[in-house]
């Protein structure tokens, strides 16, 4: 298994991906967040990025760009010494923690704006599988509701790892 800065190289690759597809008519699209269009999950993934990044070391703070926050980041999730501790930005998670948020996070939004663009919707099966198995661990409380995800979709027991993924953080595959 890759490492943490690995494994957030291949959600920001995705990431990267997706964005550089987007069209001037694709901004005020819908998404399949249903309060946010194109431009506005675009926004809300760089500023969790860049707040994620200035907890881990990289110097980021919202309002950055992508072209600012992804060289940033990879180089602090690279760095094991950023992912000691806790964070107080993060009600005492572990910076460990953070950054299995931030991939998760990007991963996610990659995968919602891909869809609302009409992008290869696939994402890294290796990422997938990280994000998912910890986002099982976390308390339900803290996953549903308004702050992070709806309720779970019920999938095929013979579903792919990203289905299941997308059904955990109740997106419909």
């Amino acid at each position: 298994m890759s490492g943490t800065g690995d494994m957030w190289q291949q959600a920001a690759d995705k990431w990267s991906e997706v964005t550089a597809q987007i069209q001037e008519a694709d901004w005020d699209k819908s998404t399949t967040c249903a309060e946010w269009n194109v431009r506005e999950l675009v926004d809300h993934a760089l500023s969790w990025q860049a707040m994620g990044g200035g907890v881990l070391g990289a110097g980021t703070t919202p309002g950055d760009d992508w072209a600012t926050i992804q060289p940033a980041l990879a180089t602090a999730l690279h760095d094991p010494a950023n992912l000691e501790g806790k964070s107080e930005a993060f009600g005492g998670m572990s910076h460990r923690g953070v950054a299995g948020m931030v991939i998760g996070d990007l991963l996610i939004h990659a995968w919602d704006l891909a869809r609302s663009i009409g992008a290869d919707e696939t994402l890294p099966e290796e990422v997938v599988e990280s994000t998912l198995m910890g986002l099982r661990r976390l308390p339900e409380k803290m996953l549903r509701g308004d702050t992070m995800f709806n309720e779970p979709i019920d999938v095929p027991e013979d579903a792919t790892n990203q289905e299941k993924l997308l059904a955990f953080v109740g997106r419909q595959p």
